[in-house]
């Protein structure tokens, strides 16, 4: 009877409300779209992205992918300068930063150790330019290369080795030389932790070892 008689149901059952149709359908598509802070992909790219630990001001001049503890993570090294100023004289200016970033347990990037002092400033390098080379990464071992000079051209090479009991990357090796670009006499030494003990990445300052060799 009341599925025929609708406006009788009406009156013993009491009005029923209905909602527009165009609300009905807002509210649908707002429950439906996620905050922007609850987006999986946008967390994991920022999490994977070394870009994110470069601090305002500053200017991301090299990424190097590579593992850095050994255990077969794909770890990364970023290489930031400070903001330069203008007018600055040959040989100087502020260092630059070394940043070593390690996933962690959810497989995000976390900054582990930097060092403001491996890297000299853009200017250092005298008349062969911005004295850094290059940074490698092998299976839990970084190396940081470091050039310069004008007749007399230097190379300075830091190599570090994780350490898991301490949880920290070491100076192992210290490599300097030194050569005549127009004799080509050369000269270089090699120093190990029997000579220089131990001193881990974040401590790590190349004025803290003996002079590097000079063709005098």
């Amino acid at each position: 009877m009341c599925s025929v008689l609708l406006a009788g149901c009406a009156d013993q059952e009491g009005p029923v409300a209905m909602q527009p149709e165009e609300e009905i359908a807002t509210t649908a598509d707002a429950s439906s779209v996620p905050a922007p802070h609850e987006s999986p992909t946008a967390a994991t790219a920022d999490a994977d992205d070394p870009a994110v630990f470069v601090p305002d001001g500053a200017t991301l001049l090299d990424t190097v992918r590579g593992d850095l503890t050994g255990r077969g993570s794909a770890d990364a090294l970023i290489v930031l300068s400070p903001a330069t100023t203008d007018g600055q004289a040959l040989g100087d200016g502020q260092a630059r930063t070394v940043v070593l970033l390690t996933r962690d347990a959810s497989g995000n990037l976390q900054k582990m150790a930097e060092n403001a002092r491996i890297v000299p400033c853009e200017r250092c390098g005298g008349m062969a330019g911005d004295p850094y080379a290059y940074a490698l990464i092998e299976a839990g071992t970084v190396t940081l290369a470091m050039a310069g000079g004008s007749r007399q051209r230097w190379f300075h090479d830091y190599i570090f080795r994780y350490v898991p009991q301490r949880a920290t990357w070491q100076l192992a090796k210290v490599v300097r030389g030194v050569t005549d670009t127009q004799t080509d006499l050369q000269k270089h030494v090699e120093l190990t932790a029997a000579d220089f003990g131990d001193i881990d990445f974040a401590d790590f300052d190349p004025a803290s070892l003996p002079p590097a060799p000079t063709l005098d």
